[in-house]
């Protein structure tokens, strides 16, 4: 017996976090367990903000799977994973060059797959929309280079065409917070 790993994926501003955090919040369930993944709260995640290289993203993942989603698998916990492995090799070009992908390759012998896959996407104007309102530096070269923004939608979307466990895809500009959250939700309880 063991947990569940449900990954949450999506591009910066899709609202996979505040959907997440929102069925957390409405669960009375202690079996569900959140995980924030690459750009996290801890020291290595800090560290990896800092110095934003494939290498540094991969060491937090692998940091995140030892210390929060296998232990949680064990104690057969639910675990909502707030950003994987997508996240760091959809940025093409960078895991293109070929000491990446050397990387990419070694790092993914210690990567857990996902049991199930919650893919949060939206229309590249509305997601220009929301990285402008957001404002931070990042999001902002991101909503002025859509064509990075198209290169790693791409991405997602082989990841998630590719995979053959249960998989949902929501579109968060035709859905409202509360219906994301409702979806997620029924999504999550056909495993428990």
């Amino acid at each position: 017996m063991r947990g569940l790993l449900v990954v949450c994926e999506g591009l910066d501003c899709s609202g996979k976090t505040t959907a997440i955090k929102k069925v957390l919040k409405k669960s009375k369930d202690n079996n569900f367990v959140y995980s924030k993944g690459i750009g996290s709260n801890s020291l290595i995640g800090k560290i990896s903000r800092k110095f934003p290289f494939t290498i540094m993203f991969l060491i937090e993942l692998n940091y995140i799977i030892f210390t929060k989603i296998k232990p949680n698998l064990k104690k057969e916990k639910i675990i909502f994973q707030d950003r994987y492995g997508i996240s760091i090799t959809s940025y093409v070009p960078l895991t293109n060059r070929f000491y990446n992908k050397l990387l990419i390759k070694l790092f993914s012998y210690f990567v857990i797959q996902p049991d199930a896959i919650v893919y949060f996407h939206l229309p590249l104007s509305e997601r220009i929309k929301r990285l402008k309102e957001k404002g931070t530096k990042y999001e902002l070269l991101l909503a002025s280079n859509p064509n990075l923004i198209k290169l790693r939608e791409k991405e997602y979307l082989k990841w998630y065409n590719s995979f053959n466990g249960p998989k949902i895809k929501i579109n968060t500009k035709k859905n409202s917070i509360k219906q994301t959250t409702l979806i997620l939700e029924k999504f999550v309880k056909f495993f428990y």
